[in-house]
């Protein structure tokens, strides 16, 4: 096997690209991007096409800082589900993180802590539905706009 080096670029788009329980390693990824097979193809029966539905790339802040829609050091403030602001939460945006009283969280980590602070009981929350800048903007608003201009 040969080594060769790539840039995170592309392995996060590699890392984006792979299917759970098919893809093992990115060069499964590549093959199955380039349309390589990884072992030699049956001729004795038909081929089906499967339809797959391509998820969007998981919010990534550190991206979105490098594009420079977020900065480090921000701070970004928590909204509930109707999208009312709730005075007091709020946390500042570092190295993809988000840094609330000294400790670092991912974005749906924190919100999910501080809604069921102020009376919410889902366990599943999408976090960046809950951050917004200090202009309203939310961080999906931003990663969707971000989507936009890099995966066209």
């Amino acid at each position: 096997m040969v080594t060769i080096e790539i840039d995170e670029e592309l392995y996060s788009f590699l890392t984006n690209q792979s299917i759970a329980f098919v893809d093992k390693t990115p060069n499964d990824v590549l093959k199955r991007l380039l349309k390589i097979s990884k072992s030699p193809v049956r001729t004795d029966k038909p081929i089906t096409p499967t339809i797959r539905r391509r998820k969007k790339p998981k919010t990534n802040l550190s991206d979105l800082v490098n594009s420079g829609l977020l900065s480090n050091g921000q701070e970004l403030f928590l909204h509930d589900y109707q999208g009312n602001k709730l005075n007091g939460y709020k946390s500042k945006l570092m190295n993809g993180f988000l840094l609330y009283n000294g400790q670092s969280f991912s974005m749906s980590d924190l919100a999910k802590i501080l809604l069921k602070e102020n009376g919410f009981q889902s366990d599943s929350v999408r976090g960046p539905i809950f951050w917004f800048t200090e202009n309203g903007k939310n961080i999906k608003e931003l990663w969707d706009t971000f989507l936009k201009n890099h995966y066209k």
